[in-house]
């Protein structure tokens, strides 16, 4: 069940499912991975309209500046949906809550899932930018404001997911396989 809380207070504190006597907490996410992340993702999107704008238009734009500003605003929106597909893989019987906490979109879901899941969970919403990057590649240079919208929503999708592609990371290094994940007080915890 998705529930949609609104607007709510940095400190606002979640309701947690009970953690076994096992549970571990994750290490901390690195702040200098999620920089790193962003970076590339930013680059990316921008190798991807090099690509576009001089190997397959002779160095002739592809986009139309003023719509940049349209695509960093549907980019921004798209956050939400962003937040959504991170609880797609919990199941179905769990509450899953999406919300704007301290100025952000969050989404929170205490089930444990594996770890396996929880990977997939936090590099989900990286498809809001490979498919308008994908679509971007395809259309042809002619359609100069859709792709100007489609390049910005797309490299702003695949920077986004920063702190998600830390989360998976660490999940990755730190996590023995067959543990499950669950949302805690102070966490990601591991058992």
């Amino acid at each position: 069940m998705y529930k949609f809380i609104g607007i709510i207070k940095a400190d606002y504190r979640y309701e947690y499912e009970p953690l076994p006597d096992n549970a571990r907490l994750m290490a901390d996410r690195s702040k200098t991975i999620a920089i790193i992340a962003g970076f590339l993702g930013i680059t990316v999107g921008y190798s991807l309209l090099l690509v576009k704008q001089y190997a397959l238009n002779n160095g002739e734009s592809v986009l139309n500046k003023p719509f940049i500003l349209l695509g960093a605003v549907i980019g921004a929106l798209m956050l939400l949906l962003h937040e959504f597909l991170h609880l797609i893989p919990y199941p179905e019987n769990s509450t899953k809550i999406i919300s704007v906490k301290g100025g952000t979109p969050s989404a929170f879901c205490s089930a444990a899932v594996s770890k396996g899941t929880f990977i997939v969970s936090s590099l989900l919403p990286v498809l809001l930018g490979i498919i308008p990057l994908i679509l971007f590649m395809l259309l042809p240079s002619t359609y100069q404001v859709i792709n100007t919208i489609l390049w910005t929503t797309g490299t702003i999708g695949l920077a986004s997911p920063a702190n998600d592609y830390a989360d998976a990371l660490r999940c990755l290094i730190n996590v023995p396989s067959k543990c499950k994940i669950q949302s805690g007080n102070g966490g990601f915890y591991y058992f």
